[in-house]
């Protein structure tokens, strides 16, 4: 006969599963410039992180890895928290100083000023919660500046992000990769505002997100996007649920689109003024392949239930969008020069059918099941 852990036991091996909130402080001892790989597992550790990306080391070559969910403050009442604040403010990973005529400008690569990440960031399948970010800023989010870099296998829960240009519930600002994450978080600000990331890519190099999403709520003005903002690179499996509101190129999944976008979705509600898509707000020079909106659509001028405006460089094939819940009859508001857009507005039940989706892979990237996503495709990776 096995005999029962005693309650003293019990009581330890509970309190091991549940992460200590920050105290606050910063712990860098962790840090050896020596060994190119680290694993973190406090809240103060990772707050050193955070204080060393920011005065100048980059990681370039190093790993990092969570070893377990980190909590930045107590989460009980986060939903709460653009009225009453909680105890500790976080301070962006990483952050780029380059401003002209007192507005956050679009980056370029001759800055010297930066202080931002180039190495790996693994979450490990952890998460780190209750991150709180409060103010005017720009490069805000759990990391503000990421460079050549990757974040991948982490997770953003219960979380209030706000700023001003790139914002996102993860990153505010990335060239490079994220690869397995997810964030769940309010998330505000004003440009390249998204729920996952408010800018991915500027450069040469590949510039990526994969298997990730986002769900909660996304506010912003311009370039507004349930997982991303401003998009120059490719989204790979991904989606978002929740709600987006802007004013101009907002879209349930991507604000602005310089790139390209397979197998993804979102159940966004959107809403703005101008330039609003269910999917992508601007699909300004990019491929949209296998990919469907099913959220409600509300715009003032150049509204599509699935693109707001296409560019003259742009296709879309083999996409679709709910006409029902979209309230919209067209899947596109404006296009330049008429191309190659394949894209078809259903009814919420043919949606909801294998069949629909013509040349879609169900065995490997799709499921669809009524008990699922509420009948609607959803990835397998999910």
């Amino acid at each position: 006969m096995i005999k029962p852990p005693s309650p003293l036991l019990i009581l330890l091996l509970t309190v091991a599963t549940y992460a200590s909130v920050w105290n606050g402080k910063a712990d860098t001892k962790w840090y050896k410039d020596s060994e190119s790989e680290f694993t973190i597992t406090t809240p103060e550790q990772l707050a050193g992180l955070a204080k060393l990306v920011n005065k100048g080391n980059d990681f370039k070559g190093k790993t990092i890895k969570l070893g377990a969910n980190i909590m930045l403050n107590d989460t009980a009442n986060w939903r709460n928290w653009e009225k009453k604040k909680p105890k500790n403010k976080w301070k962006p990973i990483g952050f780029e100083k380059y401003t002209y005529f007192g507005y956050i400008g679009h980056l370029t690569l001759s800055h010297t000023t930066d202080n931002y990440f180039s190495g790996t960031f693994d979450g490990n399948g952890f998460a780190v919660s209750g991150v709180y970010v409060s103010g005017n800023n720009a490069y805000v989010g759990l990391f503000g500046y990421v460079f050549v870099g990757a974040i991948k296998n982490l997770g953003v829960t219960a979380s209030y992000v706000k700023g001003g240009s790139y914002v996102g519930g993860l990153v505010g600002f990335i060239d490079g990769q994220i690869i397995n994450c997810y964030s769940k978080a309010f998330v505000k600000g004003s440009t390249m505002v998204g729920g996952l990331a408010g800018k991915i890519g500027i450069s040469s190099s590949k510039n990526q997100i994969i298997n990730s999403y986002s769900t909660g709520t996304v506010t912003g003005k311009k370039e507004v996007g349930g997982l991303v903002g401003d998009l120059f690179g490719d989204i790979i499996n991904g989606y978002s649920t929740g709600t987006v509101t802007g004013e101009e190129e907002v879209g349930g999944l991507v604000g602005n689109l310089f790139g390209n976008i397979t197998n993804s979705y979102s159940s966004s509600m959107v809403t703005g003024d101008s330039v609003i898509g269910g999917f992508v707000g601007t699909c300004y020079r990019g491929n949209i392949t296998n990919s469907y909106s099913s959220g409600m659509v509300t715009g003032g001028s150049v509204v599509g239930g699935f693109v707001g405006h296409s560019g003259k460089e742009s296709e879309i094939i083999n996409s679709y969008y709910d006409k029902e819940t979209s309230k919209q009859n067209y899947g596109i508001g404006e296009v330049e020069i008429i191309g190659k857009y394949i894209i078809k507005g259903k009814s919420t039940a043919e949606m909801k059918r294998k069949e629909t989706y013509n040349g879609w892979d169900f065995d490997k990237v799709w499921g669809i099941d009524s008990m699922v996503n509420g009948g609607y495709p959803h990835l397998r990776t999910e």
